[in-house]
């Protein structure tokens, strides 16, 4: 992701997550000033078609965000996103985790077939009473 692709992924965020979505200048911090942040987008042709960021601190990985544009749903991509960042995690990373909000069953299950396990709640995480699971996975079996 650059600078560049923001204004696309602020659009997708909003519609995304309508409750709780990231500021636009957030994006940016993460982009410009952020030394453990890693973002990457999915591109039809030019197009920005989704995100995912996340943190990485010495050998741990931290998915921050994901999404994708709501008409490319249920193509896989999210899937895609996912063994590209975990490949890329894996060179440096041990663990990696997420956040994912109890209600979303779709998520949790891509979590769980990508070698996920429950690890815990963060009771209120996304605000107004929502609970966030919290799920892990080793990269490495060194």
């Amino acid at each position: 992701m650059t600078t560049d692709d923001v204004p696309a992924v602020y659009k997708i965020e909003q519609v995304s997550f309508p409750s709780g979505s990231w500021t636009i200048d957030a994006f940016y911090h993460e982009l410009e000033k952020n030394e453990f942040a890693h973002y990457f987008v999915v591109e039809d042709g030019a197009e920005v078609i989704g995100y995912l960021g996340m943190w990485i601190v010495i050998d741990q990985a931290q998915i921050t965000t994901l999404a994708i544009r709501e008409d490319k749903r249920g193509l896989g991509l999210s899937k895609v996103l996912m063994e590209y960042i975990m490949n890329y995690a894996r060179l440096t990373c041990e663990m990696m985790s997420l956040e994912v909000r109890e209600e979303n069953a779709s998520a949790r299950g891509l979590y769980e077939r990508m070698g996920f396990s429950y690890g815990g709640v963060r009771r209120d995480y996304y605000g107004a009473g929502q609970d966030a699971k919290v799920m892990w996975v080793r990269l490495r079996n060194e």
